[in-house]
């Protein structure tokens, strides 16, 4: 069955044999029978103009958007109202590290519970999309906890194998924390983002598990583990993202973007990508 209607112009009708033989109606019911018709063309029209073709198509896919390390949420708003409109249900968690990080598995748990309220909603499709930092938190949870359909990395970042030759200090500090059982002490450490380092408090252990060039977001940096389809998305102006080709599977496009703006401009191929999978 075509999922194509067409609605014929009132001349057209009047030039089918049935409609030829038809006793001719009064002219005020002629005139009735008219404007219904002209009704019926404008709301078809309307239907189309709002409705864009493949609507509902991503309706059972429950789709965690995953923020940044700076927290702002902005970046991700075009791509949540373009998965909306498709009949996605979207969750945007306000991850802790915007206020100081948590273990990277206490991190992981906070990605859970948006797991779990996306199922408890019917979701029978689960997608991780992260912006920087929520790439790699996205590659996390998919390689160590799994259950996830697919993972699309926006403008990845947070690599803790570079980040370490700018915050060598605050790894030993930390390093040294734990050895001496503080790990639960919290401390002013270094973090680093875009160019910039900057303090953050947290403990040894949480600091250890994001910044640690052998710990957990390394590995998830690498992608190591996750067996998930995978989008990576990448701008042309994210000099780091570009240059790092960590990604060992999945497919990988480029936007005109630099990396706060590569989550707003990859809507369509985003959507794209995910209608295909």
């Amino acid at each position: 069955m075509s999922g194509t209607v067409t609605i014929r112009g009132y001349d057209d009708l009047l030039q089918d044999e049935d409609v030829k033989t038809m006793p001719r109606l009064p002219a005020a019911l002629d005139r009735l029978r008219r404007c219904v018709h002209l009704c019926l063309i404008s709301t078809a029209a309307a239907l189309g103009a709002l409705v864009p073709a493949g609507a509902f198509e991503l309706r059972g896919t429950g789709v965690i958007l995953i923020h940044g390390k700076a927290g702002g949420q902005g970046p991700l708003q075009p791509l949540a109202q373009a998965l909306k409109a498709r009949g996605a249900t979207v969750v945007l968690p306000r991850m802790s590290w915007t206020s100081g990080y948590r273990t990277y598995d206490q991190t992981l748990g906070e990605v859970q519970a948006a797991v779990s309220r996306l199922k408890a909603g019917g979701a029978s499709r689960i997608v991780l999309a992260g912006h920087s930092l929520g790439a790699n938190i996205s590659m996390g949870y998919a390689a160590r906890v799994g259950g996830v359909d697919a993972v699309v990395a926006l403008a990845p970042g947070h690599r803790p194998d570079f980040i370490a030759s700018q915050t060598g200090e605050s790894l030993a500090q930390a390093k040294a924390m734990v050895a001496a059982g503080q790990g639960a002490q919290k401390a002013k450490f270094l973090d680093f983002n875009q160019g910039r380092t900057f303090p953050v408090t947290t403990t040894a252990d949480a600091y250890l598990s994001f910044f640690d060039p052998s710990g957990p977001a390394a590995q998830a940096a690498q992608a190591s583990g996750v067996r998930s389809p995978v989008l990576w998305v990448v701008g042309s102006g994210d000099r780091p993202a570009m240059n790092d080709r960590a990604a060992a599977s999945g497919t990988r496009i480029v936007v005109q973007a630099d990396h706060q703006g590569t989550p707003r401009v990859a809507v369509a191929e985003v959507i794209d990508w995910l209608q295909k999978q």
